[in-house]
Formats: structure tokens, sequence, C-alpha cells
């Protein structure tokens, strides 16, 4: 399976209309404090939800910046950038250096807390023989054992979601869905937005959006409302829709989309938080670190960055269980839809 930080980076997604950068720009400087200055200044007029995650970035500055000055080693710099950035605890935010291994703002993903707590090989035990999968575990689906229930995992929110349409098809006979977005990576959540049509009878608001478009606090482009629209036969059953600490970024925002549904239930732990379009940036000294240029509040105007999106039934799996083949998350949806 591919690394979680390499599908993040192919993700991240450079906005054009981030105004003030000039068409021919001075070399950065390549020296311990002007590497400091140059991305403290970059996140100060181009991070967006400071506010979501109630940090004062001039007071990181006063804290963070005596520490820097000529002679600080590119180790020591490392370490007090990333103590910086892990204030923001930004799921989104990284920050990544030659023969290092990269740093995450978000505790959660850097210390990978509870990561061991979904099992693929545990999941696919559940499902009846012949199910179908993509190439390194893109997707994977089939019916569970001894049920009238039919399952679906995306690892990421891209072209594998086009099998969503494949998935309703073969099994448009069941009782239910469980589809599985525990771990997912993210991606590009129009995929999610498209493949959904046939899941609702009506257009429906989901979120809007707003980008940085110059260094003010104010900058902004316009609100842009997004929504899923009905395509194709329309897919009326009941779904169950998994998720844990680790969705993030576009697929939480398939999950904000299913959450408009009224006939879906989310099982699983809160969402990671971190759902704002990333963009990334390259530093004088050769270090690439990313951060978040947008705002997004739900279809209920309130903003889940920093947050999450809470499920309506909690469960947690434990090592425990998943060593002796059960997962308890999985079992619950299973029972929900029984």
């Amino acid at each position: 399976m591919k690394p979680l930080y390499i599908i993040l980076i192919a993700s991240i997604l450079i906005l054009p209309n981030l105004a003030c950068e000039r068409t021919f720009i001075e070399p950065q400087d390549n020296n311990p404090e002007a590497v400091f200055e140059n991305l403290w200044t970059t996140f100060h007029e181009g991070y967006a939800p400071f506010e979501e995650r109630n940090v004062d970035w001039d007071e990181m500055y006063d804290l963070y910046r005596p520490m820097v000055n000529s002679s600080t080693t590119d180790a020591e710099l490392f370490n007090i950038i990333s103590q910086m950035l892990g204030t923001l605890d930004d799921g989104h935010v990284s920050l990544t250096a030659p023969n290092r291994d990269i740093f995450f703002s978000n505790e959660i993903r850097d210390q990978l807390i509870d990561d061991e707590l979904f099992s693929i090989p545990v999941v696919k035990t559940y499902l009846e023989s012949g199910y179908k999968e993509g190439e390194e575990n893109s997707y994977f689906y089939g019916k569970i054992k001894n049920e009238n229930i039919a399952y679906i995992f995306f690892d990421f929110v891209g072209e594998n979601f086009y099998k969503l349409n494949d998935f309703l098809n073969e099994y448009s006979d069941v009782d239910g869905y469980i589809i599985d977005l525990r771990h997912n990576k993210g991606g590009d959540f129009t995929y999610s937005f498209s493949e959904m049509g046939r899941l609702t009878n009506q257009s429906t608001f989901v979120f809007k959006s707003k980008t940085k478009n110059g260094p003010g606090p104010n900058d902004y482009t316009d609100w842009h409302e997004w929504y899923i629209h009905p395509k194709g036969d329309y897919v009326n059953k009941q779904i169950i829709v998994l998720t844990d600490r680790y969705t993030i970024s576009a697929g939480e925002r398939a999950v904000m989309a299913f959450k408009t549904l009224p006939n879906v239930t989310l099982v699983g732990d809160t969402t990671n938080g971190a759902h704002g379009t990333m963009i990334g940036r390259e530093l004088s000294n050769g270090w690439f670190y990313s951060l978040v240029p947008q705002k997004v509040e739900l279809f209920d105007g309130n903003s889940y960055e920093g947050i999450g999106l809470a499920p309506d039934i909690y469960s947690k799996n434990s090592l425990s269980d998943l060593s002796n083949g059960f997962d308890e998350t999985l079992q619950t949806a299973i029972d929900e839809l029984n």
C-alpha cells in the first residue's frame, strides 16, 4: 500500500488565484533565519483556519523566532519549525526534509495514534469469496457472509469512486449497504460528489468554501457552494458509512455529502477535522511544507475544521478484538442494518 503521505502530497492542489505572487520572484535567502521568516510569513498571509484552530500566529512568532539564529543547525531548525506547526494540530500541515521522517502537525497522524485499529485483512474475512478489489486496495467490495448486506471500501477519493456504480448494480437486491471510509487518505472530493448521484433524488447543498486570494486577513474569494445532484437510477436503501480519526480531507468532504442523505447513518469515530484545500510550498533550503488557504462551512453553517465530523453511533475497535479477527465497528454496522 502506498504510504499515507504519498497520497496526500499527490493530492495537493496549487491554486492559481492565490494572489500576491509576482511573475518573477527574487530568490529567497538560504539561512536559518530567512527560512523561518519565509515560512512564518507564508502562513501569516496564506493560512486560513487560524481562528478555527485557536492559534494566534503572532504569538507563535514571538515564542519561536528567538530560538533561531545564524548558527542554528538544520536539525534544530526542523525541530523548531515542527514545534511551531504542531500548535495548529492540522492534518493538512506537514514539513518534509531530505533524510528525515515527514512531520505532520496533527498529533494523531504524526504519532500514528490508533492507526493499528483498522485492518484490511480482518475486514476481508467478513466478505464472501469472489469479492472485487482494485490495485493496492484502492477499493474492494463484496457481500457480507451470511447477510443480505453489501460492503465497499475506498482507500482514497479519486477514480476508484467510479466503482460505486458497479457496486450498486451488482448488489441491487440487498437490504442495505456499508460504505467504509475509515483510513480514507483524501484526494479529489469531486469524484465522490459526482458518483453519489444515484443516492439522492434531489439536488442537495453540502458545504461552501472560500479561499485566500491576498495577504490580508480578510482577503478571500467569494463563498462557493457545493452540491450533490441526482444522476442515474435512484437507489433508496439504508446506508451505513464507517469513519475514523484517519478519515481526512476529501474523505471528510465525502462524509459531508453522505450526512445530507436521510437514509445514511455514520458509524465509527470522529473524522480528522482537516478538510480545507491543501497547497504545497518549497523553502530555499529544499524543504517542503503544506498549508491550508481555505475555509469550509457545512450545510448547517458551522465549521468542523479542527473538530471533525462526529458519528451518529460511536464505535472503536480494540487490538485484542482485531487480533481475534473481530472488527467491532463493522459488526456494529451489520447489526444496525438487521
